[in-house]
């Protein structure tokens, strides 16, 4: 068995160096130029429109549509209808997938259009991104130098501005003129990239006329073919409805590839932002409010996705009256989003309340009144004396003058103003702490030096009153003391 298995081994190492052989001699002998090969992928390349499960779908939509149109609504059982919603659902997923395909596709005849046209107008592929506009011009000029002759043709399909700009382009252009087989495969893809339009709009009519029908209230809040396309990504009406309002914001998001950074990529790829972009209400904002904008939309979609999946479920009456309001609600918020800032108002100050209030009369009044009363100085700069020489005219007349203080009379300041004390309140507290205050028995601060009026100065020992108290409570208190009379001895 082992024998067996390495001969087979031997058997392959010596067949595979000769078809690598073989093949590599191939190569070397055909190695195809790029305009060779481009020619190839466009010879090789089949038409989308030749694919059998594209006709046979488009096949499946006009069936349906009869079917929508003769068949009366009361004649089903309810069976029968569910199994016709439910073809009809995979019919629109089905769809949204081929329109995907065929968006692809013009994408792709629009480059190989281009190709074929470059040697005539090579700055016409610049001037005119839109791949319909590009064919409608292409076919306009054909084969003619001399652009300005088909203006009037020209202002037909394209603005004034893109007519300017193409005669001046076209007049300085190198371009030569194409050959018959050239311009023949030109009006070939031009053709191609006809029925491509008019087979995706076969299909967008038949989304948005079944979108309506399902999803009512999505249709009114974000369009029809978008209401396709998600419910198409996210695989269903239930599915939508499960997913939160901060995911919806990111269906259909392009993801970065090697391709799209390098500026290859078929769709434009926008940062943290997917279908929702495209609806009415997003494109129409500036660009610093439209991821704003986004959010916003996509918590009214979450809403509008429940409403609709409930009354499916359910079986209630479909319509669009929620997305309606919702849709007049978040434009009516983009409209005060867009408007400028008001200017700021200088509001005035309020009315003084000059009246006199009453205020309770007492110590904290009399202290107030004690701190913001006019001292001394005050009281002798805001004299002025009679008949005496001022100052310059311009210090005096803007009463920057010292008044009194700045005459001789103003020395009368300096004497000692002996200032009115208040008059202490004869209470308990008061006496006590005037008391404790002449005594000596403060926290500490106060000296133990007292004047008398017949010794003078005299030296009071601080504790020696609490020494009495202290033998007083001995003397009658201790534990050790027996029972002594408190009366006077005779």
């Amino acid at each position: 068995m082992a024998d067996a298995l390495l001969d087979d081994l031997d058997d392959l190492s010596d067949i595979e160096p000769q078809d690598n052989a073989q093949d590599s001699s191939n190569e070397d002998s055909d190695v195809p130029d790029d305009d060779d090969e481009a020619e190839t992928d466009r010879k090789q390349r089949p038409r989308l429109l030749d694919d059998p499960s594209l006709k046979a779908h488009l096949a499946s939509i006009s069936t349906s549509s009869l079917l929508q149109d003769s068949k009366p609504s009361s004649s089903s059982n309810d069976s029968t209808q569910k199994d016709a919603e439910y073809a009809e659902h995979q019919l629109i997923l089905s769809s949204n997938k081929h329109l995907i395909a065929l968006s692809q596709e013009i994408h792709r005849t629009h480059l190989t259009l281009c190709k074929l046209y470059h040697p005539k107008f090579p700055e016409l592929e610049e001037l005119l991104t839109d791949p319909y506009q590009y064919r409608s011009a292409v076919e306009i000029i054909g084969n003619e130098m001399d652009v300005t002759i088909v203006n009037d043709r020209l202002n037909e399909v394209l603005t004034s501005n893109q007519i300017i700009t193409i005669s001046v382009a076209g007049s300085t252009t190198n371009g030569r003129p194409l050959t018959k087989d050239e311009m023949d495969a030109v009006h070939t893809n031009c053709l191609y990239l006809d029925e491509l339009k008019e087979t995706q709009e076969k299909l967008t009519s038949f989304v948005e006329s079944r979108m309506e029908q399902w999803a009512p209230n999505i249709c009114a809040l974000i369009g029809s073919s978008l209401a396709a396309k998600l419910l198409a990504s996210t695989g269903g009406l239930a599915e939508l409805s499960k997913i939160p309002a901060c995911n919806l914001q990111l269906l259909g998001k392009v993801k970065m590839t090697s391709a799209s950074r390098g500026g290859l990529a078929t769709n434009t790829s926008k940062q943290h932002a997917g279908y929702l972009t495209e609806c009415e209400l997003v494109s129409g904002m500036p660009n610093y409010l439209k991821m704003r904008a986004v959010k916003a939309v996509a918590g009214k979609l979450a809403l509008a996705a429940r409403t609709d999946h409930v009354n499916v479920e359910s079986g209630r009456r479909r319509t669009d009256e929620v997305g309606r309001r919702f849709y007049e609600e978040l434009r009516g918020k983009f409209v005060k989003w867009e408007e400028p800032d008001k200017a700021q108002v200088v509001k005035a100050l309020p009315k003084p309340d000059l009246t006199t209030k009453k205020r309770r009369g007492g110590r904290r009044i009399r202290r107030l009144k004690e701190r913001f009363e006019e001292t001394e100085m005050m009281k002798q700069a805001n004299k002025r004396a009679f008949s005496v020489e001022a100052g310059e005219y311009g210090d005096d007349a803007m009463g920057l003058t010292l008044g009194m203080l700045s005459s001789k009379e103003g020395g009368a300041m300096r004497n000692t103003v002996e200032k009115k004390k208040m008059r202490q309140a004869n209470t308990k507290a008061s006496r006590k702490r005037a008391i404790q205050m002449s005594s000596g028995a403060s926290n500490g601060l106060a000296s133990s030096m007292v004047f008398t009026p017949v010794q003078g100065l005299e030296l009071v020992n601080p504790d020696a009153q609490k020494e009495k108290v202290r033998e007083a409570n001995n003397k009658w208190f201790q534990h050790t003391a027996g029972f002594q009379s408190a009366l006077p001895k005779k």
